[in-house]
C-alpha cells in the first residue's frame, strides 16, 4: 500500500518537472514562444507543433517527457494501494456464473472478526457431510441455522446425496439431517436437523459496498473458520443452475476474502451477527475474491422451507463434481 507521504513527494517531483518545462518553453529560443500560428492547441493543451521551428521541440520535449514519466510513476504509485486480486477493470468467472466485474475495495478489518455479534454466531454455523454413491463421493460443506432446527446451505453442497446426511456443529456435536428443500436454480437447500440446538440467525438487511464482514465456515475439511472480509459489490450475475442448464440471474455480494473449498453454504456475517449473505463460489479464478448470495435474494426460499419435514431428491451429483 502506497503512503501518504509516498503520494505527496510524487506529487511534488510531478510539480517541478512540469514547471521545468513550462520555463523552457516560455523561453525566448522556445519553437512556442512567438510562434501562436505554428501552434495548434485545444484549450490550455498544447497539441501540435508545425513549422521550421520543430527542429528545437527536444528543448522542450525532454522535461515534458520528464514530466510524463512522473505521472506514470503517480499512477503507478496510487494503483499500488489497490489491494492485489482485486482490480477494478478486471472480469472473474466463477462457477455457474458467466463473466463478473470486479471492483476496488480496501482490504479487510480483522477486528470484524472479534466482534460479539460474530462471536455468538459461531455456535450456529455448521458442517454438513453426506453420501452420494452415484458419483462415488463424499460431501462436505458449511450451513447455518436459521430457523428452529433447519439449516440452509448450497444446493450443490447437498447434490446427489441419498444417505448419511449429517450437521456437525462448532463443538463437535453430530445430528442427523434430511434435505427438505432443494433448489437448484438458486443453488440454496434446507436441511431438517431434528434435535438441534442452536439459535437462529437472522437476516441482514441489504449490506452496503465497503461495508466489514465475516466469512464463516468449514473449509477443506478443518474445524469452524472465520477470516474477515469486505463487501466489495452488491450485483447481478447472470449464469445457469448448477447442473449447468438455462438461465439464471441471481443477487450476489462480491467480496474481497480468503474463500476455500468447504466454505460454501456457510454465513457471511456482519459484524453484529446477522446474515448478509450464504457464500456460493469457491474459485472466482482471483486471488481474495469470492461471492455470496444475498440475504435478500434468499429469503423466499428459506422462508418456504423454515417449517419442512418432509424429504425430497437432491437430484444428481453437479456435473463439475
Amino acid at each position: 500500500m502506497t503512503s501518504q507521504d509516498e503520494i505527496t513527494r510524487t506529487a511534488d517531483r510531478l510539480k517541478d518537472a512540469l514547471g521545468a518545462a513550462a520555463d523552457l518553453m516560455a523561453a525566448s529560443d522556445s519553437p512556442v514562444s512567438g510562434a501562436a500560428a505554428d501552434v495548434i492547441s485545444s484549450g490550455d493543451s498544447l497539441v501540435r507543433i508545425r513549422g521550421p521551428q520543430i527542429g528545437h521541440a527536444w528543448k522542450w520535449l525532454v522535461p515534458l517527457a520528464a514530466a510524463a514519466s512522473v505521472v506514470a510513476i503517480a499512477l503507478v504509485a496510487v494503483s499500488a494501494g489497490h489491494p492485489a486480486g482485486n482490480t477494478g477493470g478486471r472480469t472473474a468467472t466463477a462457477a455457474f456464473f458467466g463473466p463478473v466485474q470486479l471492483v476496488n475495495v480496501s482490504a479487510p478489518d480483522p477486528a470484524a472478526l472479534n466482534s460479539p455479534g460474530v462471536q455468538a454466531a459461531r455456535g450456529s454455523v455448521v458442517k454438513i457431510t453426506g453420501s452420494a454413491p452415484s458419483c462415488g463421493r463424499t460431501v462436505e460443506g458449511s450451513g447455518f441455522a436459521y430457523a428452529p432446527e433447519h439449516v440452509i446451505t448450497a444446493a450443490h453442497d447437498v447434490a446427489g446425496i441419498t444417505r448419511g446426511q449429517t450437521v456437525t456443529t462448532a463443538d463437535g456435536v453430530t445430528y442427523r439431517a434430511t434435505v427438505v428443500f432443494y433448489d437448484p436454480r438458486a443453488d440454496i437447500a434446507v436441511l431438517d436437523v431434528p434435535g438441534l440446538n442452536v439459535a437462529p440467525l437472522r437476516f441482514s438487511a441489504q449490506a452496503n459496498p465497503g461495508d466489514n464482514a465475516v466469512v464463516a465456515g468449514y473449509p477443506l475439511d478443518q474445524a469452524f473458520t472465520a477470516v474477515p472480509a469486505r463487501i466489495a459489490a452488491v450485483l447481478q450475475a447472470a449464469g445457469t443452475s448448477i447442473y449447468q442448464t438455462g438461465h439464471v440471474d441471481r443477487q450476489v455480494d462480491e467480496i474481497r476474502a480468503l474463500v476455500q473449498p468447504g466454505g460454501s453454504g456457510g454465513p457471511l456475517l456482519s459484524p453484529s451477527g446477522t446474515v448478509d449473505g450464504m457464500v456460493q463460489d469457491v474459485d472466482s479464478g482471483v486471488p481474495d475474491t469470492g461471492f455470496a448470495l444475498t440475504a435478500s435474494y434468499m429469503q423466499a426460499d428459506a422462508k418456504a422451507a423454515a417449517s419442512a419435514t418432509a424429504p425430497v431428491s437432491t437430484q444428481s451429483c453437479e456435473p463439475s463434481s
